[in-house]
């Protein structure tokens, strides 16, 4: 058992203010290389939990350990190895502990530490961040704790507005800078593509559809049916390119989709301003032609910076609160297995037997119910179920909290952090 003033955690990360974008690029690994960190980690006891959060603006391993600042100081340095050579004499990943790891991460899922402070974005970032590492075995009970004591603070900030408008982000920042170099470079109407269509290219194909200068050309490395809307294929990218006057790339690919090998195929001499929101990136930034422009993550955050000034610290009396009971539930989490293993139990038959079992068993001994009938059976079903396990739940949390003093964080569960639509796919731009 950890003692009570104790929780297992760190986490080691760059972001916009650490560290320029081409370099936090490098910190992105692909699931295999995830999958072999995380498994070293556990296999000399450093570690038996990790995650790894990229975003637009940062880019974070968060670890669940009995030792958070040995597998922090492992990481730090594995991180800076990682970025390369030419950064180690000026980067500085910063080091989170214990309280002030969860209390970052808190600070994280409700937009604090964002650049548009307050923003929506970050919170499904980080929900699919952890999600993944449970889906890829890398995540841990600390870790599992943190996703639903996470999920219920964004809901009551959410609810209680601490929270911002969802229009506010990077896709917005994006849009923006478009619009101010089409208004001093391009001409009305002005062609401008989209690469990737992904949850992030969607707000922005919203934005570029109230925008009526605007004529949008969409491309998507994967073709899905999209309705009556156009899609050219990544293939095509050469031909879009030579047509029209500005571009926002919006993938998830593991390295540039606009690269030499496209740009030689390109037959144009009009200035092309190209907005790159990926993480890593996904224009190659070396030998570009003199007609290509390109503005980067780094460029958003001096307009930004531009037309709001430096990144405000909030210093809410109302957030701090928040912040407060939701580090002291986590606490309660991480410091009473007792209690944490049976509700990990009850949680665990609780998903089973809403999502699997009274489907299965509708679907199997009442097949001649119409489907709108099915539906509304099972409908009723977890009703009960869910009220009668939110009791349970209530009960085993209200009998952990009276061993560490009273909390009122509420009722609200995680699955709201996972329903909300606040943003990409489990990364920055995902496709």
């Amino acid at each position: 058992m950890y003692d009570k003033n104790g929780i297992p955690l760190a986490v080691v990360g760059c972001d916009f203010r650490v560290a320029p974008s081409r370099y936090r690029s490098r910190i992105v690994m692909d699931e295999q290389d995830l999958a072999r960190l995380a498994s070293t980690l556990r296999a000399y006891g450093t570690a038996d939990g990790f995650v790894d959060l990229n975003t637009c603006n940062r880019n974070e391993w968060i670890v669940s350990s009995s030792q958070p600042a040995w597998a922090a100081e492992l990481l730090r340095a594995q991180m800076i190895l990682r970025v390369g050579a030419e950064a180690r004499d000026w980067l500085e990943p910063y080091v989170y502990l214990g309280k002030d790891a969860a209390l970052h991460v808190f600070r994280v899922a409700i937009g604090q530490e964002s650049l548009v402070v307050g923003e929506r974005q970050i919170a499904g970032q980080l929900y699919h961040a952890l999600e993944k590492a449970r889906a890829r075995g890398t995540s841990s009970r600390p870790l599992n704790g943190l996703t639903t004591a996470a999920g219920r603070l964004v809901r009551i900030a959410l609810r209680r507005g601490c929270i911002g408008d969802s229009a506010v982000g990077v896709h917005s920042l994006a849009f923006s800078a478009l619009k101010e170099w089409l208004k001093k470079n391009g001409s009305e109407p002005s062609k401008v593509a989209l690469v990737g269509l992904g949850r992030i290219g969607k707000r922005l194909m919203g934005l570029m559809d109230a925008e009526k200068s605007i004529i949008p050309v969409f491309v998507n490395r994967t073709i899905v049916d999209h309705g009556p809307i156009k899609v050219h294929p990544l293939s095509k990218l050469h031909e879009v390119l030579g047509q029209v006057q500005a571009v926002i790339v919006a993938t998830g690919a593991p390295g540039p989709v606009i690269n030499c090998e496209i740009l030689s195929a390109v037959k144009r001499t009009a200035p092309l301003f190209v907005v790159d929101i990926g993480i890593p990136e996904q224009v190659q930034r070396e030998d570009l032609p003199s007609w290509l422009h390109v503005s980067g993550l780094d460029d958003l955050v001096d307009h930004y910076r531009t037309q709001m000034g430096s990144p405000r610290e909030d210093h809410d009396t109302e957030i701090d609160d928040l912040l407060t009971k939701a580090l002291e539930e986590y606490q309660v989490y991480c410091c009473e297995p007792a209690f944490g293993e049976i509700l990990d139990t009850v949680q665990r038959h609780h998903k089973q037997l809403l999502r699997q079992e009274i489907p299965r068993v509708i679907r199997q001994r009442l097949d001649y119910l119409s489907s709108s009938d099915s539906a509304l059976l099972e409908q009723d079903i977890r009703s009960i179920v869910l009220e009668y396990t939110t009791e349970v739940f209530k009960t085993i949390r209200e009998a952990s909290l009276r061993m560490m003093g009273d909390s009122d964080m509420g009722d609200e569960s995680s699955e709201e952090f996972k329903q909300m639509d606040y943003s990409d796919d489990g990364g920055a731009c995902q496709e």
